[in-house]
């Protein structure tokens, strides 16, 4: 029994509007929306999401093995980089300096979260107030 690849979208609010400071998880079947070839900092229509009106504009993720989408790592390729700080490492100390396991900044077929932003607001209400918490929707 094999599952159906599917994207989990982390949707955020953003820092204005009428969701600020809220974000949503849904789950979408990969074969519905085509997000490959998708780079972080691109921007989509939410029509393709079933958000009609609203703009979405990508901000980061993961794939399948849970390593990030790094902005400064171009292609979909994983890549063992040498960093001092930023995303995926801390340091302990002053100048300490790691070799961490990365992916680029493009959408491909192993990517399963990708994190939005909501950029520009539809006549629907995304984020209600009396919203229950609800487990992710399997299809």
């Amino acid at each position: 029994m094999s599952e159906k690849p599917s994207y989990k979208l982390n949707i955020s609010g953003g820092n204005s509007g009428p969701g600020k400071g809220k974000t949503k998880l849904i789950q979408i079947d990969q074969s519905k929306v085509n997000l490959k070839g998708l780079k972080i900092d691109d921007t989509i229509k939410g029509d393709q999401l079933g958000l009609v009106g609203y703009e979405l504009i990508i901000t980061g993720g993961s794939d399948n093995s849970g390593f990030p989408l790094r902005k400064d790592i171009d292609g979909p390729l994983k890549k063992r980089i040498l960093i001092s700080k930023g995303l995926g490492y801390k340091p302990k100390r002053k100048g300490e300096r790691r070799r961490k396991t990365m992916r680029g900044n493009e959408i491909s077929f192993d990517t399963s979260l990708i994190n939005l932003k909501i950029i520009k607001y539809g006549k629907s209400k995304f984020f209600s107030k009396t919203e229950k918490k609800e487990p992710i929707e399997k299809e």
